[in-house]
């Protein structure tokens, strides 16, 4: 019996050290005052991983191939809802009880329960890339109908041109503390840029009228085509680029690398900003499995010694039953 529980004890502190260790494995570079954990889960073949969000439980949901499906942190795969026919994902949202989810190979929107259970078709909008709400729940987003050009849209199942003469392809949206519209352009010539809508002039685009690039405070620019973004509380931009993330400090105008993919052939796709945890997360695309490397913040120093004194107090009983006759 004392050897069976000399086993738990010694599983038990290997697998505490695993987790602190766990960004040394990591597909994505840890900045200064972070690690990485990541995510990896299976892929069927030809899948590709378009979008994911964060899920009240911690868990993602991810749209992977013609399927919206669940993720565990330990990489179990649950299907949340299968399309009956192959579809390009653009983006998946969770907001409070629903997950929201577009494709572009037809241009639907549609919304369900966290479990997946009642799946609602809500609308169509042609070539749509991303979607973002802001403080009062409105749905905003970028799409490019019949290529005519990139637009935002307001979208409550119907939607109404809001911003129009976007250069580029579809860009990434999102909203600022002051509900802000923040969108980067994407493939633009002469540069991209990253653009901010006052509130007021957002609310007020919302019926017959419509802004353009000449509404907006240029951010940053140029800079090279972003992917996706992610806003903290502090008003960090964060958004990727190729194979990094680079943060943008609200107002500041230059851009600054905060993490990178270790495998020079990856590249970094979706952001997801998560308050309770102050972590950034960022799908990793270019391998023949799923990844999601979420960048934490170094525990606090209270939170290391917890766990110091757990590891002490483990090797110490240990010891003890070493001792015993």
């Amino acid at each position: 019996m004392g050897r069976m529980l000399d086993r738990k004890a010694l599983l038990l502190l290997i697998g505490v050290l695993c987790i602190l260790g766990n960004g040394q494995a990591a597909h994505v570079n840890a900045p200064d005052g972070y690690i990485v954990q990541d995510t990896i889960f299976p892929l069927q073949s030809g899948d590709y991983v378009a979008g994911f969000d964060r899920l009240p439980n911690n868990n993602f949901a991810a749209f992977v191939g013609n399927r919206v499906v669940e993720v565990t942190p330990g990489g179990y795969v649950s299907t949340l809802y299968e399309f009956n026919t192959p579809v390009f994902g653009s983006f998946v949202k969770v907001l409070d009880d629903k997950i929201y989810f577009g494709e572009s190979s037809n241009g639907t929107i549609w919304r369900m329960s966290l479990d997946g259970t009642n799946p609602e078709l809500i609308g169509t909008l042609e070539n749509n890339f991303d979607m973002e709400f802001n403080s009062l729940g409105q749905a905003f987003v970028s799409a490019n109908p019949g290529w005519a050009g990139q637009k935002v849209f307001y979208f409550d199942g119907k939607s109404d041109e809001i911003i129009t003469g976007l250069l580029g392809y579809s860009g990434p949206l999102a909203f600022d503390s002051a509900d802000n519209l923040i969108y980067a352009t994407a493939w633009a010539s002469g540069g991209d840029s990253i653009l901010r809508f006052n509130a007021d002039d957002v609310a007020g685009a919302i019926g017959p009228t419509s802004l353009t690039p000449a509404d907006a405070e240029i951010l940053v620019k140029p800079i090279n085509c972003p992917y996706d973004m992610g806003l903290d509380v502090y008003g960090n931009i964060f958004f990727s680029s190729g194979g990094a993330i680079y943060r943008l400090a609200d107002g500041a105008g230059a851009p600054s690398s905060f993490a990178a993919v270790v495998n020079p052939y990856d590249y970094l796709t979706t952001v997801r900003y998560c308050a309770a945890d102050n972590s950034i997360s960022v799908l990793v695309g270019g391998e023949s499995y799923g990844v999601i490397s979420t960048i934490l913040p170094v525990p606090e120093p209270s939170s290391l010694l917890g766990v110091a004194l757990g590891l002490g107090l483990l090797t110490r009983a240990l010891r003890k039953r070493r001792e015993m006759p």
